[in-house]
């Protein structure tokens, strides 16, 4: 669970600093989605974290099984996340999915790190 909010927190990190370009690019109507995309991703990987090792187990069929839920619900939590997302900025959408990719990259940088 920690590496997960470890996660979450750097891909918060990357929301905090993709709003603070897009602010410096377009301001304030810009910044505030494009942080909501960081918030996105951290709010899914938490999720995802909470739910897949949430609970711990011996039986490697229930710890697989726990973590096809938890990728399931992820995915449903996104489609309603965004969705609520294009209603709000829809005029306004590039900050807010170029800064939630950027936070999916922290997973390629969890590769390197040291435990």
């Amino acid at each position: 669970m920690n590496t997960a909010k470890r996660l979450a927190l750097q891909q918060l990190l990357v929301g905090v600093l993709g709003a603070a370009v897009w602010f410096g690019i377009a301001g304030i109507p810009s910044a505030l989605p494009a942080f909501c995309g960081g918030l996105i991703a951290a709010t899914l990987t938490f999720y995802a974290g909470l739910k897949t090792f949430g609970k711990h187990s011996d039986d490697p069929n229930l710890v697989i099984a726990n973590f096809y839920r938890a990728q399931m619900r992820k995915f449903a939590l996104a489609f309603v996340l965004f969705a609520v997302a294009v209603q709000v900025f829809g005029g306004n959408f590039a900050p807010l999915i170029t800064t939630f990719v950027v936070a999916l990259s922290v997973y390629w940088f969890a590769l390197i790190w040291n435990s």
